[in-house]
């Protein structure tokens, strides 16, 4: 009973210096009559050889006054020995139905919701009209008659997306949308089969391999988009006299195809870093010391991980301003951040945007099982923001590498309840014991190491693990194996003590440690 006292007040005085310092915490065809222009920007440079074998094209009208998205999706991929073929309709997640109405639910979406949906007309596969079933979040696409192994299979379909309200990744307000998991994208199929998971209410229930994507947005002249691919080098056609703006737009190597859509009073900073174009998105009446701030984090980051984890190799990147609960919400090559960061300075608004930024490596560059393995590109995530606040302002990263370690050390709590950081999403009760475990516990457990190896030891692992699985889906394993590398022995006593909270493995786990300290100075 003292120990849980003790504890409980040092959360509460913990939790008013964070107040104090951080401010509140959350966590159509084209007409004749048209003028062709071709953005300005650096032309792309592949990083790493690797070619995708599927490819998308979208071809999509948004009409923003009725928040409505129009239009055709084609994929090509390698044909697979199956009779079905299936693809995620995140957006059914948002239908009207009672689950939303649960508190994890409440917590993501908001009181002030309005439901959507996509509803998909008609599909087709190698040109053959097929009769398609739609359950819930699940697009199940019967194959006319067995693939064959040495063929590609092409699937088109079309679809009219109604974007919901709500507080999360897809949603709109007066000035902008944005679509996060919009589109229907095919599952991934492992040994096992098919992986049809659920849109959980916690955490990124996301998980898709990289492919290629050609993508045309029309939009009223007013709009104009940032996107995951590069809209820097888009074709944009302007149609007379119906006043539509057409961005033809490429994106190479990425796992979703994420897009913002705004108005006029949207502005931008841009910069360079390397030969990638960094992009804040702001509002007019925005605070322009906060936007120079997270346009300032946004590519001393992007330059501070490519240096310590290897270049990025994307040439183009954009930070939006959305609504939403969230902080942050990453895409490959955008991330949309929430709306009260640009109103004034503020140090959590860095260090959400350090953070959504470790994500082009940890999720975009490297992909992971974000539903039954979320610390591997949190924890991995988290880290790297800590690390990189530390060398851009000790006083912004003080206050957010105490929060991690607190939490992250009181999170063992959990052991008692059987709530673990690496476990499935849809094993946590709650978004707070989420957030502590995958988040706080993967990032101290990393810190922590960090404390007795140094920063080098610690990057020269990541990059290892970066390398080894650029444009690839990686699991835990992996990142165990790439510590262990640096060591030269197993790393799994330490990683299972701290995200399985195995408690039988604590004297393992240090003594390696120990051990790998020894190891790693003297190499």
């Amino acid at each position: 009973m003292k120990k849980w006292s003790v504890t409980r007040n040092l959360v509460i005085v913990f939790v008013l210096l964070e107040l104090i310092v951080w401010g509140t915490w959350s966590p159509m065809p084209i007409q004749a009559d048209t003028i062709q222009t071709q953005a300005k920007g650096s032309a792309q440079k592949p990083i790493k050889e690797f070619q995708s074998s599927t490819k998308y094209q979208v071809n999509a009208q948004v009409d923003p006054d009725k928040h409505v998205v129009s239009g055709t999706l084609s994929v090509e991929f390698p044909a697979v020995d199956t009779s079905k073929v299936y693809f995620h309709l995140y957006p059914n997640a948002f239908r009207e139905r009672s689950e939303l109405s649960q508190p994890n639910w409440r917590y993501e979406l908001g009181d002030d919701r309005i439901p959507g949906q996509i509803d998909i007309q008609e599909v087709w596969v190698n040109n053959q009209s097929v009769a398609f079933q739609v359950h819930n979040t699940i697009l199940e696409v019967p194959f006319p008659k067995k693939a064959n192994q040495n063929q590609l299979t092409h699937v088109r379909l079309s679809f009219e997306l109604k974007v919901p309200k709500n507080n999360g990744r897809l949603s709109y307000d007066d000035h902008a949308i944005w679509l996060g998991n919009w589109l229907p994208i095919l599952a991934v199929k492992e040994a096992a089969g098919w992986r049809l998971d659920d849109y959980y209410p916690i955490g990124d229930p996301f998980f898709s391999e990289v492919a290629d994507f050609d993508v045309q947005i029309r939009v009223p002249k007013e709009y104009q988009v940032a996107t995951s691919g590069l809209e820097s080098q888009a074709v944009i056609t302007e149609t007379k006299p119906k006043g539509v703006r057409l961005y033809d737009i490429q994106g190479v190597n990425i796992r979703d195809f994420a897009v913002a859509v705004m108005d006029s009073s949207y502005h931008s900073l841009t910069s360079k870093v390397g030969d990638t174009l960094v992009n804040t998105w702001y509002r007019q009446d925005d605070d322009q010391a906060a936007v120079q701030q997270l346009h300032d984090v946004a590519q001393k980051s992007l330059r501070y991980y490519s240096n310590s984890f290897g270049a990025y190799p994307y040439r183009e990147y954009d930070v939006v301003r959305t609504g939403g609960f969230f902080g942050g919400m990453e895409y490959p090559g955008v991330v949309f951040i929430q709306d009260r960061y640009f109103q004034e300075p503020n140090g959590y608004g860095a260090a959400v945007v350090a953070h959504e930024t470790a994500h082009q490596w940890f999720y975009g560059m490297v992909g992971s099982d974000e539903i039954r393995e979320a610390w591997v590109d949190e924890s991995l995530t988290d880290y790297a923001a800590m690390a990189f606040l530390t060398q851009y302002n000790q006083k912004l990263a003080a206050p957010y590498i105490m929060r991690r370690t607190t939490l992250g050390h009181l999170a063992d709590s959990y052991t008692s309840r059987g709530i673990v950081a690496w476990q499935s999403v849809d094993k946590f009760p709650d978004w707070k014991s989420y957030s502590d475990l995958v988040y706080s516990r993967g990032a101290t457990m990393l810190w922590e190491l960090r404390k007795a190896w140094g920063e080098d030891v610690i990057n020269e692992a990541l990059r290892y693990y970066c390398s080894n699985h650029q444009y690839k889906n990686a699991t835990g394993n992996d990142v165990i194996e790439a510590f262990t590398h640096v060591t030269g022995a197993s790393a799994k006593p330490y990683f299972q003590y701290w995200l399985q909270l195995k408690v039988d493995q604590e004297k393992q786990a240090f003594q390696w440690v120990t051990d790998g300290k020894g190891k790693v100075h003297t190499k």
